[in-house]
């Protein structure tokens, strides 16, 4: 922003014609929203202050339900005790799909339907995630979040 004032100031200490000044207008506008766009989302991902947590998100997975003849679409994101878990999650991220995977094919669509099936699913998904982590809650995965869950 600063760049912005001192370059408008010196376009127009220095008398140049309207549209050098107009042009320059714009390119800084665009050259401020392009350097927003970039760094918005590094300051995002960073997790804030410690004792502030952060989320991962993972890959949909698509599996099978008891029977066979259904599947789950399920889109999730992993609320981190703290940022310094991230790493972790990333390297272990073999380990924690394939307990939501083995978590996700035990159940049947009649126990995705209600709020109270969802519920559960949510909380053993907590103990599958912390179990591949081999962390504790506190200090590992504190909430699981399903962004989406579509059955066909």
């Amino acid at each position: 922003m600063w760049l912005y004032l001192a370059l408008e100031s010196w376009v127009k200490d220095k008398n140049m014609h309207k549209s050098v000044g107009t042009s320059l207008h714009k390119f800084l506008s665009v050259l401020l929203v392009v350097l927003l766009a970039f760094t918005a989302p590094a300051y995002a991902q960073e997790g804030g202050k410690e004792g502030e947590s952060m989320y991962h998100k993972l890959e949909p997975f698509t599996v099978n339900l008891v029977g066979m003849t259904q599947v789950v679409q399920v889109v999730v994101t992993l609320k981190l005790a703290s940022p310094e878990i991230d790493p972790k999650v990333s390297l272990y991220l073999p380990a924690i799909r394939n307990q939501m995977i083995l978590l996700l094919s035990s159940k049947t669509a009649e126990d995705l339907q209600t709020v109270e099936g969802k519920s559960k699913l949510i909380a053993e998904s907590k103990v599958a995630v912390n179990k591949a982590l081999e962390t504790k809650p506190q200090s590992g995965v504190t909430d699981v979040l399903f962004e989406s869950i579509i059955i066909q």
